[in-house]
């Protein structure tokens, strides 16, 4: 499946174990060292980070621990939310070759019925109007099946009934990468991915509740917009939230 004119994967760095992939990768990106299709691999992280600056829990040499480096210099920072739509895809993509029917999560999991499977951190790097660089790190749970004080999660061998190799499933995710690539600098092709992350939004259409602030929510999920807001219908209003402005219930 490797697309022949992409660049991801043209550097790949394994690791025994790191702080966090995404802070190593920022390190090699100030040091010169990095360049767009980067890929960092770790067996082990000693602060792996998730949204909000949780804590992200893994056995050693269980799970896929990555992070890619990404430097999509010519798109809108208005749009930087297309990373995001394009990580997610292309996870998505990757786990239904598996025969694991996954969604996502905004604004940053990966569910298979429910339970979490993955994690995903991007962070970007703007410099004046500009894009500079960006970081997309994730914890995919491979073969870990048992998950201490954790509860809602899952792995590709709880769900295969099987122990993979995390070798081939990194280059398998890479060459998914390499697949969606183009879809991020396409205006046309943006469209057409912004549709799929909708298509595969968990809990499209349902009612459900959220923390805001100090008050408990209630609102049906109709979307998320171009610029990464969900929409959520409460009452007969529509509202768009940022993912730093509520809290899946």
């Amino acid at each position: 499946m490797s697309q022949s004119n992409s660049k991801i994967g043209i550097q790949k760095i394994r690791l025994i174990s790191v702080d966090s992939t995404n802070n190593f990768a920022a390190k090699l990106i100030n040091d010169g060292l990095a360049e767009h299709g980067s890929v960092i691999l770790a067996e082990n992280q000693t602060n792996g980070r998730g949204q909000r600056g949780s804590e992200w829990q893994s056995q050693k040499a269980k799970n896929i621990l990555t992070s890619f480096v990404f430097k999509f210099e010519a798109l809108d920072p208005q749009f930087l939310f297309r990373i995001n739509a394009f990580v997610s895809i292309a996870l998505i993509d990757f786990l239904n070759s598996y025969g694991i029917d996954a969604q996502i999560k905004w604004p940053n999991d990966i569910m298979v019925n429910s339970n979490k499977i993955c994690g995903i951190l991007v962070e970007n790097k703007l410099v004046g109007n500009a894009l500079s660089y960006s970081i997309a790190g994730f914890g995919l749970n491979v073969n870990q099946i048992e998950f201490e004080d954790l509860t809602f999660v899952t792995s590709m061998q709880l769900e295969k009934n099987q122990e993979l190799d995390l070798n081939t499933i990194w280059l398998s995710i890479i060459s998914y990468f390499q697949k969606w690539e183009v879809f991020i600098t396409s205006e046309h092709r943006a469209e057409n991915l912004h549709s799929m992350y909708q298509n595969n939004l968990f809990g499209l259409g349902e009612k459900r509740q959220f923390q805001v602030g100090s008050k408990i929510v209630e609102g049906v999920i109709k979307g998320v917009n171009m610029h990464g807001f969900l929409i959520l219908q409460i009452g007969k209003e529509t509202h768009y939230f940022q993912s730093k402005e509520l809290v899946f219930l």
